[in-house]
């Protein structure tokens, strides 16, 4: 893909932001002077005949209405293809689009937006462990990939990932969008620079005040379900087929561990990011440790209400800790955050914005602050400028499949109950001991029923 203009990134957000953000769904929009300043940072090429990039939706539950509802602000991209396994969640996103475009399919399998030819470029936001075949779809179609985090449920699944993604040339930008905020950036180049010292130790934390029933036990009627348009089988995929439950479908499936990690893959996937970003992602740990269990609430899940990850690096320790039923922090506290501890002052940073607590009688760190930025479109904009230019975003393939690795190295040694050590280079934990072989079972554990991780990726039984 050529490059007819080289723009910088700043120059990028600053003219697609004034153009683009205060556009709203359903408003009646002046596109004249908006194209003018499109033709001059996105070419033909890349736009098309209309000026914009062409999305399918693979998932339009939750995040996936989220993610519609950033682009239909903007005028550079335009939605023409929306699936999910839900009729409901499927007419919900095309209510979304039908307020600005008129033009677009409906699926309840993601493949048939993967074939559309006119496709640029799908944004996937399904149950996590339907991340891994979606984007080895799309990439061996040479499609354009926005994928929500975490990138994987198994190890195996983000190498695979990694190796289609490159082996297809396409552009993948990951869905940790903390990366495209200027106050995370800040206070990244903050520790990387050495403005709090030394740092030994990053405690990376997230809490909520669930009652202690939780979840609950979710609803076993699957017919009723399946009358408002629900595809259970289908939904099930490769994993151990269960019987249907609404907890282990809709938002809560990730709290049980077939389909995903729990806190640890859910929030922790955007701490933990930026935790390794600012102390080298070219660091991997030597061991991981986590403890805690199902302690206290009353429901049907089976990821832990309590937990506490440790990894060792060779100059840092790094930390996850998550209560799902106490939020108690300290004041000025969010209910999630990461700190940063240095020999001079600690850093802590969420969304809200961050903030530096100098060590006192230590010179050279003065207290700083700095208040929330804007994420989602920033990363919107990376996307789209990173396929114009044909070079990586700010959240590569390998990037988020190296924060997600770690988070599955915690859940991993939380199902071992014990502590591993790691193999960078062959993605394995070392030893052979009964816990880490469990660990490695895991961490690899094979597609079921018909799906398989090399072509071709369906191989069940035709009817």
């Amino acid at each position: 893909m050529k490059n007819n203009k080289e723009v910088s990134r700043r120059d990028f957000i600053q003219k697609a932001g004034k153009v683009v953000l205060g556009t709203t769904v359903g408003a009646s929009i002046v596109r004249t002077a908006q194209s003018q300043v499109y033709k001059s940072i996105l070419p033909p090429s890349v736009l098309g005949a209309n000026e914009r990039l062409l999305t399918g939706h693979i998932g339009t539950g939750g995040m996936g209405r989220s993610h519609l509802g950033f682009i239909l602000q903007r005028d550079d991209v335009q939605p023409i293809a929306l699936c999910d396994l839900y009729r409901k969640n499927l007419e919900r996103g095309a209510q979304m689009v039908k307020q600005k475009f008129s033009n677009f399919t409906t699926h309840k399998d993601f493949r048939e937006v993967i074939e559309n030819k006119d496709v640029d470029a799908v944004v996937i936001a399904t149950p996590d462990h339907w991340h891994c075949l979606c984007v080895l779809y799309a990439a061996d179609a040479k499609k354009h990939i926005y994928c929500e985090k975490p990138l994987s449920t198994t190890i195996e699944e983000g190498r695979k990932m990694v190796e289609a993604v490159r082996r297809n040339g396409v552009i993948f930008q990951g869905g940790t969008m903390q990366r495209s905020g200027e106050h995370f950036q800040e206070a990244v180049e903050l520790v990387k620079s050495g403005y709090i010292g030394k740092v030994s130790h990053v405690e990376t934390f997230n809490h909520e005040d669930k009652p202690i029933t939780g979840i609950g036990m979710g609803d076993d009627d699957q017919a009723k379900w399946e009358k408002e348009g629900l595809d259970w089988e289908f939904h099930q995929g490769w994993v151990e087929h269960r019987p249907f439950n609404t907890n282990r479908w809709i938002y809560h499936f990730r709290w049980f561990l077939e389909y995903s990690g729990g806190k640890i893959t859910d929030w922790g996937a955007h701490l933990i990011d930026i935790a390794l970003w600012a102390m080298g992602e070219e660091k991997q740990p030597r061991t991981v440790t986590a403890v805690g269990g199902k302690y206290i609430l009353e429901d049907n899940r089976t990821t832990p209400d309590t937990l506490e990850a440790i990894w060792e690096f060779d100059d840092y320790i790094l930390t996850f800790t998550n209560r799902v039923y106490n939020m108690y922090l300290p004041k000025g506290y969010s209910d999630h955050g990461i700190l940063f501890h240095g020999t001079l002052g600690t850093l802590r940073v969420d969304r809200g914005g961050y903030e530096v607590i100098p060590v006192p009688n230590n010179d050279g760190c003065e207290p700083k602050k700095a208040g929330p930025s804007e994420l989602n479109q920033a990363h919107w904009t990376n996307f789209i400028q990173s396929i114009k230019d044909n070079k990586d975003p700010i959240v590569t393939v390998e990037t988020l499949h190296n924060t997600t690795r770690v988070c599955h190295m915690g859940t991993c040694a939380y199902i071992a109950g014990a502590r591993l050590r790691w193999d960078p280079v062959n993605e394995r934990f070392l030893g052979d001991d009964d816990a880490t072989k469990k660990a490695n079972a895991w961490a690899y554990r094979p597609y079921l029923n018909g799906w398989s991780l090399t072509p071709p990726y369906d191989r069940r039984q035709k009817a």
